[in-house]
């Protein structure tokens, strides 16, 4: 189930938004930011990169600004991050700055960053950009990075979203406004498809994602559908939505509550990634000999697989009663698990061949599972073990 976070806001705060939408980087970059070419960094960072892409409808940079921000998010995430001087609509207009947010992930790569270290970060434009170079990145096969914050993306050129009528008047972005952004921007690419439209790609196997919207934002759908589709994928997920707030509401002093949270997220050793409803009930879980996790789904009847691009397969078992329960690789390279319910050891090869060996007594519930010494053995509910001979 998608994790949805409703972080309030004083009224003081939604009104501060308003009057000041840039009180974050109006000032000054502070005293102890180190600037060396398009990396910021704060004091104290560690190693890793954030790669962050800024806003302005895809045509606009204000270079100080986004230093300022830059040096936030090197503060909030304890990372040096990588300013992207990305080409702009309408003379430059899609695929050019896509291509460049790209160059950069591999610039930051043959730096000698790891992968897994370096978070993308990217706001309004720049968060469309984040969501449709992981699409890439994804796509084309190779390292992926450890992590990405969006805050606002546009994830739908085809400008469906209900909250386009229903957050009208209530954001300081306008549908208007995105006609004159999609126009400029696409020059006649198609608004339907990916990865332009972040929403029309395939999330399987995309990184961790914090999604952040404020909830009068016009833009609240297109963030709401990502985060949903994306969830439903098997990526891990947390979607905030900032009660009160319009677009680019992070550039003011609510943005302060974002980065610590941000910080905070990044910094949090837990990750939640679904792979079935609820009601399926996954329960035990295991190594698999192809390098995937499998797992039992006690609820529904089935035995789950999910590699680590996030891709979820499952095999429901020939009696759909039976409820898979404790699961372990064998010495024969298949899947063996324990079938409570009926007094069974189930068998599922990697083609998906599902085997069912009875128990000698009705009442022998199975439970744990476990291989030993070329064999399989379970523990009953009689007070005993039993041990199965998977070569005879």
């Amino acid at each position: 189930m998608l994790n949805v976070i409703a972080v309030p806001a004083a009224p003081e705060a939604a009104r501060a938004v308003r009057d000041r939408a840039d009180a974050l980087i109006a000032a000054p970059l502070p005293d102890d930011a180190e600037v060396r070419g398009d990396w910021v960094r704060a004091p104290g960072v560690r190693g890793g990169a954030v790669i962050y892409v800024h806003g302005g409808g895809f045509a606009h940079t204000m270079p100080e600004a986004e230093r300022a921000m830059a040096y936030r998010l090197s503060k909030a995430t304890g990372r040096p991050a990588l300013r992207v001087d990305y080409r702009l609509a309408p003379e430059h207009p899609y695929p050019a700055a896509l291509e460049d947010v790209l160059a950069a992930w591999r610039s930051v790569l043959d730096e000698g960053v790891p992968a897994a270290e370096v978070v993308f970060a990217g706001e309004s434009a720049g968060a469309t950009l984040v969501l449709s170079a992981l699409l890439e990145i994804e796509r084309t096969g190779g390292p992926r990075p450890g992590a990405a914050v969006v805050i606002s993306p546009v994830t739908d050129f085809a400008l469906t979203g209900a909250s386009l009528a229903a957050n009208d008047g209530k954001d300081i972005m306008s549908r208007a406004a995105l006609d004159s952004i999609r126009a400029q921007y696409l020059a006649g690419a198609p608004g339907d498809q990916a990865p332009q439209s972040p929403l029309y790609g395939d999330p399987r196997g995309l990184p961790p994602l914090l999604i952040a919207v404020g909830a009068d934002e016009v833009l609240l759908d297109d963030a709401r559908r990502f985060a949903e589709a994306a969830d439903a994928s098997g990526v891990s997920v947390r979607l905030e939505e900032y009660a009160d707030m319009p677009h680019a509401f992070h550039l003011s002093e609510p943005g302060e509550v974002l980065l610590d949270r941000i910080g905070r997220w990044l910094a949090d050793p837990v990750r939640v990634f679904t792979v079935s409803e609820p009601d399926a009930g996954p329960y035990a879980l295991t190594g698999g000999p192809d390098g995937a996790l499998w797992f039992t789904e006690i609820g529904a009847g089935q035995i789950g697989r999910i590699t680590v691009d996030g891709t979820v397969t499952e095999y429901p078992l020939p009696d759909r009663e039976a409820r898979p329960h404790a699961i372990t690789p064998g010495p024969d390279g298949a899947l063996w698990f324990t079938e409570w319910g009926r007094g069974r050891i189930g068998r599922l090869t990697a083609d998906g061949r599902i085997t069912a060996y009875d128990l000698p007594r009705a009442d022998c519930e199975p439970h744990g599972i476990a291989s030993y010494d070329g064999a399989l053995w379970c523990a009953l509910e009689t007070g005993s073990l039993a041990r199965l001979d998977v070569h005879r």
